[in-house]
């Protein structure tokens, strides 16, 4: 259960993270490249035992994990726009119930997979439809309402999808993977594609920004957070089952971070999405149980 409470509180963190730089303009864009070069580093020191018997990765892995280092950049640059726009705790749901996105592409592309509980799907669905909803509402992140636009909605909507390709692409590179070390090895390779293409993605749309110290100390931060998320998964995976895991896993994620995000931050949500909060933990535990 250790791990599996580290694995919450450092997927907490990041989340939390990105609400701290917009309260505090910090340069988000400039965090998340020193987030990725934080984790590449991170994930470079574990698979380092690895390389003893080689770099397993093929040329297809390598293609992948440049496409994947830059479907994690953007994931992380819509996470950070849409909790400054629609809030923490509307952002980390949009991106803690994508888990229906992988299990549904895993089942529709990959051999001998479960189908899923379409019942549950649709309870999610719905109650990510509740949550993100916010017709004319500016509060949950101090905006006016007319600077709310459809941003308000299409950004949590984008991170619900994002995260949820993500996720997937992983299961597909996962099952392909062969020898000892290929799971570290990819990891590294990830963060490290992505943080080039932040470094690029950076320089391209904000050419005169300068270097920010609170920019880097955030971004090592949001690494060590990042990094730690999977590395405490992984562990806790090898003693739950993932039936027990992954409801209080990601339910455990959003209870928390709505909890900071009112009492810390001020973030107010309607009955509506209370209720959408709600029905999103029935859903997830109707999909795992």
């Amino acid at each position: 259960m250790l791990y599996l409470l580290l694995a919450i509180v450092a997927a907490s963190t990041y989340s939390i993270l990105f609400k701290i730089f917009a309260c505090r303009d910090v340069d988000s864009l400039q965090a998340i490249a020193f987030n990725y070069l934080t984790a590449t580093l991170l994930g470079i020191s574990l698979s380092l035992g690895s390389l003893g018997s080689g770099v397993v990765l093929g040329g297809g892995d390598w293609a992948m994990a440049v496409a994947m280092g830059v479907m994690f950049m953007a994931a992380f640059v819509l996470m950070a726009r849409s909790t400054a726009r629609s809030g923490v705790s509307v952002t980390t749901v949009a991106a803690r119930v994508s888990l229906t996105i992988p299990v549904v592409c895993s089942y529709l592309f990959l051999p001998a997979q479960v189908e899923p509980r379409w019942g549950a799907i649709a309870v999610i669905l719905i109650a990510l439809v509740m949550v993100i909803w916010q017709p004319g509402k500016g509060e949950a992140s101090g905006e006016h309402p007319k600077k709310q636009g459809g941003g308000g909605l299409l950004l949590p909507f984008a991170v619900f999808v994002l995260f949820g390709l993500n996720n997937f692409c992983l299961k597909w590179c996962q099952n392909g993977l062969e020898g000892e070390g290929g799971a570290s090895q990819l990891s590294a390779a990830i963060f490290l594609f992505a943080a080039l293409a932040s470094g690029v993605y950076y320089f391209a749309v904000s050419p005169t920004r300068r270097f920010s110290w609170q920019a880097m100390v955030g971004g090592v931060a949001l690494g060590v957070a990042n990094f730690f998320t999977t590395y405490f998964m992984i562990l806790a995976l090898e003693l739950l089952p993932s039936g027990v895991f992954f409801p209080i896993y990601h339910i455990g994620i959003v209870a928390l971070v709505t909890t900071l995000g009112v009492a810390f931050f001020g973030e107010r949500l309607s009955w509506l999405q209370i209720g959408g909060l709600a029905l999103a933990a029935v859903g997830i535990v109707a999909f795992f149980v």
